[in-house]
């Protein structure tokens, strides 16, 4: 029991630290945000988060829809080839195994939440990512999204 309240209070220590790194961890993020939405902004059909004139988003992930005609997994997988890994962007409760077909069904049609699972994905963001591993990743993204509409 005493060994359990120290490394509870040690985890309490470290994570207080951390936070006094927030602010600069956020504009980081930011940053890069920013800067994703810059270089990828030519790309013909991708769909770039916004940021709402009336909030301030942490970037805590860089969210983007492909072009229609994209196939998200062969994008995604081409980007993993090249040792980028990327996430889907949302995920549907009701389009996952753990409710079987009839379990559970929506009220009505959840079009926009099955596209956006389909056609969405999460670019690696973190506060130590450089300006070439952006590039690096964007780079990457032009390629794959090239390859898939072919």
């Amino acid at each position: 029991m005493l060994i359990r309240a120290y490394d509870r209070r040690l985890r309490i220590a470290e994570v207080r630290e951390q936070l006094k790194k927030l602010p600069e961890i956020v504009a980081r993020r930011r940053l890069l945000a920013s800067r994703y939405r810059r270089i990828l902004a030519g790309i013909e059909g991708l769909e770039l988060p916004a940021e709402p004139a009336w909030a301030r988003t942490n970037w805590q992930s860089f969210c983007v829809r492909l072009p229609e005609g994209c196939g998200q997994a062969a994008v995604m997988q081409t980007l993993l080839d090249q040792g980028i890994a990327t996430l889907r962007g949302i995920m549907n409760a009701h389009r996952e195994r753990a409710y079987p077909e009839g379990t559970w069904r929506p009220g009505g049609p959840l079009t926009e939440s099955a596209t956006a699972q389909d056609r969405c994905l999460i670019l690696p963001l973190y506060q130590e990512m450089s300006e070439t591993d952006q590039d690096r990743v964007a780079a990457a993204l032009r390629s794959a999204l090239a390859a898939s509409r072919s």
